[in-house]
Parts: C-alpha cells; structure tokens; sequence
C-alpha cells in the first residue's frame, strides 16, 4: 500500500512545474508520432501496441493523478489528458490491428469497441476530474462509436440514414447541456461546440460524395445539388443558433462553428441551383429584412407617468426609507 501511494504520489505533477511537464508531453507525443509512422513496417506489431501502451499510461497517468485549481483543471492538466487519450486511440488501433482488423477496408466492428473504450477513458477524467475537454472527446467517441454500430451491426450505409443519427446525436448533446449548463457550465460549452461538429458533418459528408460523383472514373454521374431541403435548413438553424449562442454566452468557438455552418449552407443551397431567388435567397432576404425593420422601426413617445409617480409629492413620499420626524413638547 505504501509503495502504490509513493508511486502515485510521483506521478502526481507539480502545479509549478505543470506547464513544463504538459509541454514535455506535447513534444513527446509527437516523437511517438513520429515513430509509429517511420517503423510501422519494420517493427513487429506487438512491439507498436506495448510502446503506445507504455506511453499513453504515463502521459494518461500523469493528466489524472494533477490536482485541480479552484475546483477546475489547470490548464497543463487539460494538456496532459488530450495527449495521454490521442495516445490511448493510437493503442486501441493498434491493439485491434494486432487482434485481425483489417484496415484497407472500414473496420466497424474495430471502430465500435475501440471508441466505446476511448469514450470510457475520457468520460472518466471528465467526471471525477471535471476535465470539460474529455467530456467532449467522450461525446465525440460516443458519436463515433453509434455510427459504427450502425454500420457493423445492421449494415447501413446510406447517408440518409447517418444524417439522422447525426441529427439526434446532436439533440442529445444540446439537452446534456442545457442539463449541466448551470453546475458545469464549461461542460455544456463544449457539448453544444460538439453538436456544431456533428451538424456541420452532414454537409461535410455530402460534399465528398458530391466531389466523387463529379469525378470521371467514379461511375456516379454528374455533381448536381447535394443536400435536399430539409437537410439544408437543418443546417442552417444550427449555424444561426451557434451563432447565437457564442454571443449571448461568449463563447468564441460556437460562433466559429456556427458560422461554418452557415458557409455549408450556402455551399450546399448554392450547388445546382437554378438562377433565380427562389425559395432560399427570398425566405432569407424576407426574415431578415423583417428582423431590421422591425429592430429599426420609429419609436413612439413614452406614455405619461402614472399620477403615483409624480415628482411634486411631498419630499417624504419620495424618500427610500422612512423618515421620522420627532417632536419635543416644551411645556
């Protein structure tokens, strides 16, 4: 027991060497990198699979066991747990190409179980450690995992279909955040950030395929509108709240995001398109000018102050609090 406490008590950083020891990691981390792609054919497999093993246990390690500030990761902590889980994703694949994935096609099942385990790694330093970036790797493993499964268990592979998956992942997200946005307000920024991400994959998606269809060899046709209507306005209202969002709780990213996703919109309203205003460049041109109008119209003069109100009353009735008068009877 004694051991165990001294060796997690070496493994706990320093809070004034925590920026040293988090741009260590970085620098480490990529080296692994580095590594993993210059020997992936010279060193055996199992060779890869115990040194990214090794590697993310201690960068991993070292993120969980930091003290937080104030009730809040510092900011070296929050380092140290991203390189330790991007770490623990390269094991996971690793892992699995040791145990017979095959990767030159999409391994799904591979995909499923590793991710549900990397969401199991964030979603841990996310809860005890109250690490908000974790929380949104867990929710991004989470997604992908969901989307995997899909595919490995019932086949499906039609983007209709993972556009309704990444419709409802995102609904998800925004009522986990509207849930913590009151004790964990960091947390719910990041997830509504995660539902831009996953919005903003829809058009993402039907580009590529666009792309490819417009490519000679491909066999698919010429690139014509990507994305149907209803997809277009999906969205588009979440480019607009995004938007919204970042500006009313002041989070940059969000609106970043948002507006991504507003130039998604365009893209994809914009592609085989007829020359001519309807029905997205009128609805637009209508809603917002409206909304100017609106915000622009002559003001009307205040009505009078209700007679209660008035400024001639007696000094005292105008007064915040009571004011006693005494009065000294002198005979």
């Amino acid at each position: 027991m004694a051991r165990r406490d001294d060796l997690r008590e070496m493994l706990r950083p320093p809070a004034h060497r925590g920026p040293l020891i988090a741009a260590g990691a970085v620098v480490f981390s990529a080296g692994i990198a580095l590594e993993e792609i210059r020997l992936e054919d010279p060193l055996p497999r199992f060779f890869h699979v115990f040194v990214l093993a090794c590697a993310a246990a201690v960068i991993y390690g070292l993120g969980v066991q930091a003290r937080a500030e104030n009730g809040r990761p510092p900011a070296y902590q929050s380092v140290l747990l991203v390189c330790g889980l991007l770490l623990l994703e390269g094991f996971l694949v690793q892992l699995a190409r040791l145990l017979g994935a095959g990767f030159d096609a999409f391994p799904a099942g591979a995909f499923v179980w590793t991710s549900v385990l990397l969401c199991a790694g964030a979603l841990y330093p996310a809860v005890v450690r109250n690490s908000a970036i974790c929380g949104m790797i867990a929710a991004i493993a989470l997604g992908g995992a969901v989307l995997s499964a899909a595919n490995w268990a019932f086949g499906v592979d039609s983007q209709s279909v993972f556009r309704w998956l990444l419709l409802a992942l995102a609904g998800a997200l925004v009522l986990a955040a509207l849930a913590l946005r009151g004790d964990r307000p960091r947390h719910a920024e990041l997830l509504i950030i995660t539902t831009g991400l996953a919005t903003l994959a829809i058009p993402i998606a039907a580009s590529v395929t666009a792309l490819l269809r417009g490519l000679p060899g491909f066999g698919l046709g010429p690139a014509t509108g990507f994305l149907p209507g209803f997809w277009e306005f999906v969205v588009l209202a979440a480019g607009c709240g995004l938007i919204a969002y970042g500006a009313v709780d002041h989070v940059p990213g969000a609106a970043w995001l948002g507006f991504a996703n507003l130039l998604a919109f365009i893209a994809a309203a914009s592609a085989g398109a007829d020359d001519t205003l309807a029905w997205w460049p009128f609805a637009l041109l209508a809603i917002g000018g409206g909304a100017l109008v609106a915000g622009l119209r002559p003001r009307e003069p205040l009505p009078p102050e209700p007679d209660g109100y008035s400024q001639n009353r007696p000094v005292a009735s105008l007064a915040e609090e009571e004011i006693v008068i005494r009065v000294r009877n002198d005979e």
